[in-house]
């Protein structure tokens, strides 16, 4: 099958959608190119590193 990445940011709470998602993904079969980004509010430099990395993971 072809490898999936996820991404997204919140602006409340921690994240516990994304995290629930990935669970979703993983007990669906889903095979991840790399691990899920998540940020808080608007990506920060690591972030945004970690984005490109997801970038060239799926490439």
């Amino acid at each position: 099958g072809k490898k999936i990445a996820l991404f997204g940011s919140y602006g409340w709470g921690d994240g516990e959608w994304m995290r629930n998602w990935e669970e979703r993904c993983t007990g669906d079969g889903a095979v991840f190119a790399c691990d899920s980004v998540i940020c808080c509010e608007a990506p920060d430099d690591d972030a945004v590193a970690a984005c490109r990395a997801l970038g060239a993971a799926l490439a």
